[in-house]
């Protein structure tokens, strides 16, 4: 039986709408407010009672900050295995839950890795520090393999410990999703020529990383059910920006409404449109929660961080929803007070009418 042809042509409507459905990678808005918004800092798990003294007189004296990086080298909680002790962290978050401040736990293992892990057979990736801006630059340093079997397993058991302890705790809101790291919780791995020549002989690093982050997103996500789910993205290795979209596709299937991404070289000397990170940022602002971090201190003034003015062009036209400071600009209150109203008055003002405002008053900068 031959069908009327508007029926016929409607059918086909259907069909060709149907398959366009199946056929189009699905984009999902931002569902839900973000987890974490103002101004955060970053703070080293004390390390003794001075330091911690300090730590909770400027936490306690300064209301700029909506919360704290807490920033945790696996080392120094786990000396052996299994045998975790989190006295220090109890002891910090115990300050923060006192004046109910947020917090955000980022537990780093790159070459924070503790020994036994080795001891245990984990293959070691052997390096020296290159980056000049840090103090033991040229120093012999080893971190693990990612995707090593005793390292995943390891790390996955001390990540489960950590939710077991804190993720009921509303104040923590937050988690960095590391796994395969470096120096920082950022996805840096070494990049030499040497190094790269040493990664090509373990194999295809590209199927091998990818397949660590898509397992951690899951360990992460599951030990810390309630919390954010942060990605601090950077190059990595001599891989195109496109493995890291894999990656952030892959979190956001899996966690739409709490997987959020981080920038951390936001700086004032330039508009930072056209870095890789910042781009990937503004490719993903309307699907995924993102904030940033200081490449470098604001106060004083330096070459390396660029001004108060670009910076907080930078973060509007992105859409921040947070900015993570510095250890010594968020704990000064002279510096977070003057970020937090100049960051407002650019926010108020929106990216256009700010950019014409900084240039009026000869503060824009085009280039570095």
């Amino acid at each position: 039986m031959r069908l009327p042809c508007d029926l016929l042509r409607c059918r086909i409507a259907l069909a060709v709408a149907a398959l366009a459905v199946f056929a189009a990678p699905q984009l999902c808005a931002l569902s839900g407010p973000s987890l974490r918004t103002g101004l955060w800092v970053t703070q080293k798990l004390p390390a003794d009672s001075a330091t911690f003294e300090e730590f909770s007189a400027q936490v306690r004296a300064n209301p700029n900050l909506e919360g704290i990086c807490l920033h945790i080298p696996w080392e120094g909680i786990e000396k052996q295995p299994g045998k975790a002790d989190f006295a220090a962290i109890d002891k910090t978050v115990a300050v923060l839950r006192r004046i109910g401040r947020k917090y955000q736990l980022c537990l780093k293992p790159g070459v924070y890795t503790p020994s036994f892990v080795y001891a245990e057979g984990a293959q070691s990736f052997d390096t020296k520090v290159t980056n000049p801006h840090r103090a033991n630059v040229g120093e012999a340093i080893k971190l693990p393999v990612p995707w090593d079997p005793v390292y995943e397993r390891n790390f996955a058991r001390i990540v489960q410990q950590l939710g077991e302890r804190y993720a009921s705790d509303p104040l923590c809101v937050s988690v960095v999703l590391t796994c395969a790291n470096f120096l920082s919780a950022e996805m840096h791995l070494p990049k030499t020529r040497q190094d790269l020549s040493r990664w090509q002989a373990l194999g295809d690093y590209e199927k091998e990383l990818f397949e660590v982050y898509v397992k951690f997103i899951d360990v992460w996500g599951k030990a810390f059910p309630k919390q954010d789910i942060s990605l601090h993205i950077s190059k990595v290795l001599d891989l195109p920006p496109s493995f890291i979209e894999r990656i952030v596709d892959a979190g956001l299937a899996k966690y739409p409404e709490r997987f959020s991404i981080q920038n951390c070289q936001l700086t004032g000397r330039k508009e930072d449109t056209g870095m890789m990170s910042y781009d990937l940022v503004q490719k993903y602002r309307d699907r995924a929660h993102h904030g940033f971090q200081s490449l470098a201190a604001l106060s004083p003034p330096n070459d390396r961080m660029g001004s108060m003015e670009m910076a907080c062009l930078n973060i509007v036209h992105a859409g921040g929803e947070y900015w993570e400071l510095w250890h010594g600009d968020g704990f000064s209150l002279e510096t977070s007070s003057a970020v937090l109203k100049m960051w407002q008055e650019a926010r108020k003002l929106g990216y256009d009418a700010y950019k014409k405002r900084l240039i009026s008053e000869g503060k824009y900068r085009q280039h570095r």
